[in-house]
C-alpha cells in the first residue's frame, strides 16, 4: 500500500477476487500468527490480520480496552470493503470482537460479512472464567496470569518480553472485564466455530453456545489439542477454513447470480 491508503489496521488493501478473511487476536495477541496463514490461504483466501494498538506496528501506543472502541474504529476501516467479499474471525477474545462488529455492522446498514469464525472463543453470553489483573503487583499479574495459562511460565521467563506484552494484556483483559452483551443477537451469517479437544479455557459446551447466536446455521469442528490448538495444529485449521472459506464463496456467487438473473 502507498502512504495515501495505508491504514493503521491493515498492512494491505481488501482483494476484489478472494474471501477477505479479517483476523482478530487472541488476548495479548498480534498478528504474527495469522500472518503465516496467508501462504497456506492464499490460493482462496486474503488475509488480512488487524494490527491492534498496544502490540507489533503499533507497540507505542496505548491498547484500547472497551470492545465499543475497538469495533467503532474497526467498523470506519471497513467502509472500504463496501464492494468486496469479507468475513471476520477471531481467536478467544477476538470472536468477541467478531461478534460485536457483525452486530454493529448489520445494525448500522454497513458492509457485512458473509460469515463468522471463532477459534477457541466461548460465546459472548457464557459464564466467564478469566485472570484478574486490576491492582495487582507486576508478579502478582504474572502469578495470575500463569495460574490462568500455564504456558505464559515460557513468556515470564524472559523480563523484556513480559514488559513488552503486559500492557496489552492488561488491556484485553480489561476489554474482556467490561464487556458484558445483554441481548443475544443473532447474526444473519453463518457461524463456524472451533474448539480444542484439551482446552481447559474453553471448555465444550461454552463454544456450542455459539449455536444460538446465527440466524442462519452454527458449525462446530473439533481440533486436537488445547486453548492454543491454532499454534499447535495449524494445517487442520487451515484445512478446515479454506473448506468453509470455498463454502462461503460459493453460496456468496450462487446468491449474486441469482439476483442477476432476476
Amino acid at each position: 500500500m502507498d502512504s495515501n491508503t495505508s491504514s493503521l489496521w491493515f498492512d494491505s488493501e481488501p482483494s476484489e477476487h478472494k474471501l477477505n478473511l479479517i483476523c482478530f487476536p487472541q488476548a495479548g495477541g498480534d498478528t504474527s500468527l495469522y500472518n503465516r496463514w496467508k501462504v497456506g490461504l492464499g490460493d482462496l483466501v486474503h488475509v488480512m490480520p488487524a494490527r491492534f494498538p498496544g502490540r507489533g506496528a503499533r507497540l507505542a501506543e496505548k491498547p484500547h480496552n472497551t470492545m465499543e472502541v475497538i469495533v467503532s474504529e474497526l467498523a470506519t476501516q471497513l467502509e472500504k470493503f463496501e464492494t468486496v467479499s469479507f468475513a471476520l474471525l477471531g481467536s478467544s477474545m477476538g470472536g468477541w470482537v467478531a461478534y460485536e462488529l457483525a452486530m454493529h455492522l448489520n445494525k448500522q446498514n454497513r458492509p457485512q460479512p458473509t460469515a463468522l469464525f471463532v477459534l477457541a472463543s466461548a460465546s459472548p453470553f457464557s459464564p466467564r472464567s478469566l485472570p484478574f489483573l486490576e491492582g495487582g503487583s507486576r508478579e502478582e499479574m504474572i502469578e495470575e496470569l500463569i495460574g490462568f495459562n500455564p504456558d505464559f511460565a515460557l513468556i515470564a521467563e524472559h523480563d523484556e518480553l513480559v514488559d513488552m506484552l503486559l500492557p496489552a494484556i492488561i488491556g484485553d483483559f480489561r476489554l474482556c472485564q467490561n464487556y458484558h452483551p445483554r441481548v443475544p443477537w443473532q447474526v444473519p451469517v453463518p457461524i463456524f466455530a472451533f474448539a480444542g479437544t484439551q482446552d481447559k479455557i474453553v471448555k465444550r459446551y461454552k463454544v456450542d453456545a455459539w449455536e444460538k447466536l446465527s440466524s442462519q446455521f452454527v458449525s462446530i469442528d473439533e481440533v486436537d489439542g488445547g486453548h492454543f490448538f491454532i499454534e499447535q495444529a495449524p494445517s487442520e485449521v487451515l484445512a478446515k477454513i479454506k473448506e468453509h472459506a470455498k463454502a462461503v464463496l460459493d453460496l456468496t456467487d450462487g446468491l449474486v447470480g441469482a439476483e442477476h438473473s432476476k
